[in-house]
């Protein structure tokens, strides 16, 4: 149960996450240059994205993986955090 927790609040917060990046000036400089797109050339291939659009729709969704990914950590932080606080109120 608390894995599924965890899990609903990565996506809950992935969106916020997403956008607190993508507000971030030198990657989303970074993400346009042309050694990303070399880098993302074997993705391209694999789900097929032809042109600018599926190109584009691939990049968005690795920027969404990434965002997950990062608030999963977030979250994972979160809870050894309060676990921690917990077991300190609880040895006083």
């Amino acid at each position: 149960m608390k894995g599924l927790l965890r899990v609903g609040l990565a996506a809950l917060l992935t969106p916020l996450v997403f956008i607190g990046l993508s507000r971030i000036d030198p990657l989303a400089r970074w993400v346009s240059s042309d050694a990303v797109w070399t880098a993302l050339m074997p993705l391209f291939r694999i789900f097929g994205a032809v042109g600018m659009e599926g190109e584009e729709s691939v990049v968005l969704c690795v920027l969404l993986a990434v965002s997950f990914i990062t608030a999963a950590l977030l979250v994972c932080i979160a809870s050894v955090l309060i676990h921690r606080q917990r077991q300190r109120q609880a040895a006083r």
